[in-house]
């Protein structure tokens, strides 16, 4: 009895590995969308803040985004970003940072949308 005792022990133990694992890879992929931002360490080119901090970044659908003269503007908010203050994205998307209180750090624009 010792043996199948021994037996489900192990299943339960590699089971609760196995949830560990599903978890912390979620977790990264999580993050992964944005890692080029931070591991390129982007500042906002008027003020030189750090664009990036943890969880303060997030995509701004294309279709939220029009292309106003000398910029840019968030339909669902009617923020205008200056183009001065736009930075180049590297994956194709639009993003946008934000400071812990939502003032805008950083906003990304696809290369080419202007």
């Amino acid at each position: 009895m010792s043996d199948a005792r021994s037996s489900a022990g192990t299943r339960v133990l590699l089971l609760a590995i196995g949830i560990m694992a599903i978890g912390a890879a979620g977790t990264v992929l999580a993050h992964g969308d944005h890692d080029w931002m931070r591991a390129d360490s982007f500042r906002n080119p008027v003020t030189g803040e750090h664009c990036c901090g943890e969880n303060d970044c997030a995509v701004v659908p294309g279709s939220d985004v029009e292309v106003v003269p000398d910029g840019w503007k968030i339909l669902s908010t009617g923020e205008w970003i200056p183009d001065r203050e736009t930075l180049r994205s590297k994956d194709g998307r639009f993003w946008r940072c934000h400071q812990p209180n939502g003032v805008r750090r950083c906003f990304f624009a696809p290369p080419g949308t202007s």
